[in-house]
């Protein structure tokens, strides 16, 4: 049996895939082992943008220092493989989702035959290999759905996942019952389109669904990774309203604040209906933190057109602007209109939308300062530990105050350069 690592490059969701290929290969015995002492890499890659895929590509040079073998898999793969196959003769691309691609790599298919004779065969596990049970991670991304079937213009995830599809509700319990035994007391619903959930056993919406999640034992929080606006349906403002363990955060993304933009990106809303619907969630759970994505430079994005996104993205009370600067993807129906916003105009527009998340950051940060804060914590150091709040905003804490998994009260004292700063745990 060999030693393996696991790399993701993208989203929860390929973050979720790789774990699917993680537990595959634990259940047939193979051992997890730290990156620079494995002999196999599995590697999930991205390829939202051509930058994504680019980096994918280099993920697969660097494991090549160290690794006998590199196993790829995930969206850059399903979209064109021999980019990486050509890499190396060392490197193996698995095509399909990733539940297929999961039993192949343990079965030692798609050409993992040789490998199974060559390396697995005569390699003893790692000395710092970890048992199948374990887990270093607080939160479990459970992966509920795939596919979308939204087809937005700049988009290629379609065309390499497939159509909306959704798993069944028992399956997601069963596995959240799983993660709880394995040390995640945190579930983040995950999934390419997550809001198009629908039970195919028993109808079940994505909020009903959080809230039968955080039933389960153990469960402490549930959580949703991102959800487009069309999708803020009145049964997860229900959950968000009535659940204490649904986490007060949405990240609901935007893209752009243009009516125009938006539609030449074949968005499902214009600007008036995203910042109503943001509304109706503010009143439904006063305290919700919402946070976004905008894209900036897409080809027919004016200055004007700019303009109006800052504003939509003030009016809306972000806290937080993940911001991408447009490429063209070929293959999507946006690649026919050219790149027309300029490289630097591009940067300027991306400065500008953080430094005014920035503000807003801050200023939802500091509205936090003086009173407790409940964090589960999920990182622990010489220096300090440090986790988030249930509205998803990361405080740091002293050296030793709490361990791995441990959800704790403290009070916020002071700013911090992506967080707050904690004193005394106030309760446990």
């Amino acid at each position: 049996m060999a030693s393996f690592a696991v790399k993701f490059l993208g989203c929860k969701v390929s973050q979720a895939d790789a774990m699917i290929a993680r537990r595959a290969l634990l259940a047939a015995g193979h051992h997890e082992a730290a990156e620079d002492e494995a002999e196999l890499h599995i590697i999930n890659t991205c390829c939202i943008t051509r930058e994504a895929e680019s980096k994918s590509r280099q993920a697969v040079r660097r494991s090549l220092g160290t690794a006998d073998r590199v196993l790829v898999a995930g969206c850059a793969v399903n979209l064109d493989g021999a980019q990486f196959r050509e890499i190396d003769d060392r490197v193996s691309a698995f095509v399909g989702t990733a539940e297929e691609v999961a039993g192949a790599m343990a079965a030692g298919l798609g050409g993992c035959a040789d490998l199974e004779h060559d390396l697995l065969a005569r390699r003893s596990p790692s000395p710092t290999s970890r048992p199948s049970g374990a887990s270093d991670r607080t939160r479990g991304f459970i992966k509920v759905q795939d596919g979308c079937d939204c087809h937005c213009a700049y988009c290629i995830i379609p065309t390499v996942r497939g159509s909306a599809r959704s798993r069944p509700a028992s399956a997601i319990l069963t596995e959240a019952a799983r993660r709880v035994e394995q040390g995640q007391p945190e579930m983040v619903m995950t999934g390419i389109s997550v809001g198009d959930y629908r039970d195919p056993e028993n109808g079940l919406e994505l909020g009903e669904l959080m809230v039968q999640v955080a039933q389960v034992p153990g469960v402490e929080r549930v959580r949703l990774s991102s959800v487009e606006v069309i999708h803020v349906k009145d049964s997860l403002l229900t959950a968000l309203a009535t659940e204490p363990k649904v986490c007060p955060h949405l990240h609901v993304p935007m893209q752009s604040g243009d009516d125009e933009v938006l539609k030449a990106m074949g968005r499902h809303y214009d600007a008036a209906e995203y910042l109503e619907a943001i509304a109706e969630l503010r009143e439904a759970v006063p305290h919700i933190n919402v946070t976004t994505d905008v894209i900036v430079g897409f080809p027919t994005e004016t200055e004007a057109a700019f303009e109006r996104t800052l504003k939509a993205v003030d009016h809306a009370g972000i806290t937080k602007v993940h911001t991408f600067s447009y490429s063209p993807r070929p293959g999507t129906q946006a690649e026919g209109l050219g790149d027309r916003v300029g490289a630097q105009e591009k940067k300027r527009r991306s400065r500008e939308m953080r430094a005014r998340s920035e503000v807003r950051s801050r200023h939802h940060r500091s509205a936090k300062l003086g009173r407790p804060e409940s964090v589960l914590i999920d990182k622990v150091a010489d220096s300090q530990c440090s986790g988030y709040t249930a509205d998803y905003t990361r405080c740091y804490l002293p050296a030793g105050a709490a361990v791995r998994g441990q959800l704790v009260e403290a009070g916020c004292e002071e700013l911090h350069a992506d967080g707050i700063r904690c004193g005394a745990i106030l309760r446990v």
